[in-house]
């Protein structure tokens, strides 16, 4: 009955809400000023909303989260000496409230606020008894977590950033003093859906069992903090099936703006061969071309041009259609 639970749980949050959980863009930006981070993501629809269908039951509980994994340490955000991905979690979540020392809804009550966009810190390791592969590491007796942690189980903080989302973009601010001052990590994003599991000795507690979306398209963390940011262009490409699908495909675009060279990631799917890529300058005339023979593909700056705006396209070889267009900027 849980998984069937969490298979239509899927079915709706895909049929009826997908785009907002398509990352078209994630960034970590430093506010020099406020000596803080602000992580981003964007998406194609509209970040933050949709939120998870409450169960009635901590057991199978859904979980929706926009999530940054990054190359932080474990003790960097409070935990002990552990092995692990660091990863800020923005979650949602209407079965239960894990944040006792906040009051998200503002209602003067601290314990029915689950389903309100919220923060966590959260140490993630591999674990193949879940579909996502992926889960929330158990805590020992000898582990030690900050004194904002939920009292759960496992490695798990709620440290009470506030989250933000408006339109396609959903952000968490974090002063650089709550995370030993390290603004030198790399991160990527990743929408998501968790699970709760309270009766089954041989599952994780909190587990990932759907992926939606991941900016970088393998989960390799290749972005750094700084004022650029990865793109990702949605392409629709027609089924081999015959019958009038469509399958979405990404070309993520990073960094952007780039002073050195452009990295362009093509996801799983993506037909190669069969697409290139064209950058016109602003005067529309074409200043590079190439095959997408690879699923990555590296282009030196030197090959585009000088510093300055361009539009680079993905195009059909065959037929030259536009299959996608973003901004590119030099620097």
């Amino acid at each position: 009955m849980k998984k069937f639970t969490t298979l239509l749980l899927v079915l709706f949050v895909f049929t009826a809400n997908a785009q907002d959980f398509d990352i078209t863009d994630v960034h970590v930006k430093k506010d020099n000023t406020l000596d803080q981070l602000i992580f981003t993501i964007e998406v194609a629809g509209l970040a933050g909303d949709s939120v998870p269908t409450a169960i009635g039951s901590l057991d199978g509980a859904p979980v929706l989260g926009y999530v940054f994994p990054t190359t932080l340490k474990s003790y960097d955000v409070g935990f002990d000496t552990t092995s692990g991905i660091v990863a800020l979690a923005l979650t949602s979540h209407p079965d239960f409230d894990d944040t006792p020392l906040w009051d998200e809804n503002n209602d003067a009550n601290y314990a029915n606020d689950g389903i309100i966009w919220h923060s966590h810190w959260v140490l993630l390791e591999s674990n193949t008894s879940v579909a996502g592969g992926l889960a929330v590491k158990p805590t020992t007796s000898a582990s030690v977590l900050p004194p904002t942690n939920p009292g759960m189980p496992m490695y798990m903080d709620s440290p009470g950033f506030d989250v933000i989302s408006k339109g396609n973009k959903i952000s968490c601010n974090i002063p650089l003093s709550r995370i030993n001052n390290k603004d030198d990590f790399k991160y990527d994003g990743v929408t998501a859906l968790m699970n709760v599991n309270t009766s089954d000795s041989t599952l994780p507690l909190l587990g990932v069992y759907s992926v939606y979306s991941i900016a970088s398209g393998d989960l390799t963390l290749p972005y750094n903090i700084g004022n650029y940011t990865c793109d990702t262009l949605i392409i629709d490409i027609s089924s081999t099936l015959g019958i009038g699908l469509i399958n979405s495909e990404t070309v993520t675009i990073y960094p952007n703006p780039a002073s050195k060279e452009v990295n362009v990631r093509m996801s799983a799917g993506f037909p190669l061969g069969q697409h290139e890529i064209k950058i016109y300058n602003t005067t529309g005339s074409l200043v590079y071309e190439g095959a997408i023979q690879n699923k990555t593909m590296s282009i030196p700056t030197s090959s585009i041009g000088k510093q300055g705006t361009y539009i680079l396209n993905i195009a059909e070889t065959n037929t030259e259609n536009i299959r996608g267009t973003k901004k590119l900027i030099l620097y």
